[in-house]
């Protein structure tokens, strides 16, 4: 179904990051409900909202406002997608887990969430609570810092296997404190899951450049590193640039800032040449700095053969603002020609992890 040939279904995705959407009562009542009948779960700042599926193509993660004009329904058993009055698609909702939604906990009392948790068909190991940074769009370093141990990891992770499923794994969460006992933890961490389940799952990481410890925080530090996550079974990585103008990098990401431009991008270039073209992705906030910013990130990442990965800047306090519609389709179809010239792909590459993602598809 599609009643309106006014706008493509990425443009709406692009509305719907920004307007978020509001849920009809009848629909409300179709879906589950968690511990105080919430129907998403409260995650991280840029998965906090539902998964819906413009036409069966689109996947967008749009956070529940009451206020927006854009409103799931229902029509003939059906969930439709209205703007007003107009209807424009059919959409499919994609909810959290009922773990999420309930709670459910692990063998020490405290939720699974806090240990691994589903978006699509992703689940997401979290070996870190809270973080060392304070890169000012985030959320994570308000949580207390805590290393979790890699029995309670598994434990959930295993609880989700038999109980879920999911199509591959991403290691994320927090950043570590330099400190050499963080670095031997990630590393163990890295290996046990890489090891364990590494031939049934692909499984990515999220991670700033860093060597094996803290005394290897340098190119050939950088390239040892690299090769023993290979080792490892790790399928590719997510070293997020983030911001390329360095007055926005020094406000907004300081710790990140510290370790360097220039020692993200020989980082980003090791793990290219080790793990592959089309393994290695890099996310921009879009909607701080500037347009023609984020576009040399943009070409400086295409240039190495990088997957470029545009997120929308979620605000995190009351100075800022989401950006656009209309912008972030600017950066949109620019990125796309800079990243087509470099015969690179616009990541991600999955469909379900674009839903937080400025894509076409």
């Amino acid at each position: 179904m599609n009643n309106s040939n006014k706008k493509e279904l990425y443009e709406y995705k692009l509305d719907l990051l920004y307007y978020g959407i509001s849920i009809s009562k009848d629909c409300y009542n179709t879906l589950r409900k968690g511990t105080n009948n919430q129907i998403n779960n409260n995650d991280y700042i840029t998965t906090k909202g539902l998964i819906i599926v413009l036409d069966s193509k689109v996947y967008v993660n749009a956070n529940l406002n009451n206020d927006s004009y854009y409103k799931i329904d229902i029509l003939n058993g059906l969930y439709i997608l209205k703007y007003k009055d107009l209807i424009i698609c059919n959409v499919d909702i994609i909810q959290p887990p009922q773990f999420a939604l309930q709670l459910t906990k692990i063998s020490n009392g405290e939720p699974i969430t806090d240990y691994v948790n589903i978006h699509g068909d992703r689940i997401r190991i979290q070996p870190i609570e809270g973080c060392a940074n304070k890169c000012k769009f985030c959320d994570l370093n308000k949580k207390k810092y805590k290393l979790h141990s890699i029995n309670d990891l598994n434990e959930a992770f295993i609880y989700d296997m038999n109980n879920v499923g999911f199509r591959h794994v991403l290691i994320s969460g927090g950043s570590p404190l330099n400190r050499n006992e963080e670095y031997k933890y990630l590393n163990d961490v890295y290996e046990f899951f890489g090891k364990k389940y590494g031939n049934k799952f692909p499984i990515d990481i999220m991670l700033v450049p860093r060597g094996l410890n803290i005394d290897s925080n340098n190119y050939e530090g950088y390239e040892i590193f690299l090769k023993k996550l290979k080792e490892w079974n790790i399928s590719g990585l997510s070293i997020n640039l983030e911001l390329y103008n360095d007055d926005y990098r020094k406000k907004y990401i300081p710790q990140k800032d510290f370790v360097g431009k220039e020692k993200y991008f020989k980082f980003i270039e090791l793990a290219v040449k080790i793990f592959g073209k089309g393994n290695v992705r890099s996310c921009i906030i879009i909607g701080l700095e500037d347009i023609q910013d984020s576009l040399k990130a943009v070409e400086e990442l295409c240039k190495i053969d990088c997957m470029p990965v545009l997120s929308p800047y979620i605000p995190n306090d009351d100075e800022t603002f989401l950006p656009k519609p209309e912008f972030m389709k600017e950066v949109l179809l620019k990125s796309k020609e800079i990243a087509d010239k470099y015969n690179v792909e616009l990541g991600p590459i999955c469909d379900s992890c674009k839903h937080n993602a400025i894509h076409f598809r």
